[in-house]
């Protein structure tokens, strides 16, 4: 990981993970404790169920949301390749330029 763009890479993903994981929860257990005031009477073992449920949700979909949202696609023209000049390097994706003359009109 010596190159700037895999230690940009790399600080871009641990920060957002970080953030995910402070964020994830405390989005979870806000939405979780709305659930278990709407859905149970008193504050007892299934309002504690579903705000640990919704904890760990939480968490998990920003890990997601944080983890996608840190990859990004590379600039134009600088995709991974297996050769210096994809394209060119390719003589069954190139030909050369001419004027291609039809014999006829085209049969269907």
């Amino acid at each position: 990981m010596s190159d700037p763009a895999s230690q940009r890479i790399g600080s871009r993903i641990r920060r957002r993970l970080g953030v995910s994981l402070l964020v994830g929860p405390l989005f979870g257990l806000a939405v979780g404790a709305l659930i278990a005031a709407l859905a149970f009477d008193t504050w007892g073992t299934g309002s504690i169920m579903v705000l640990i449920g919704a904890a760990i949700g939480g968490t998990m979909l920003a890990l997601l949301w944080g983890g996608y949202s840190s990859l990004e696609s590379p600039d134009p023209g600088h995709e991974p390749s297996d050769t210096e000049r994809p394209i060119a390097d390719r003589s069954e994706l190139v030909r050369e330029e001419s004027q291609d003359q039809l014999d006829g009109p085209l049969e269907q």
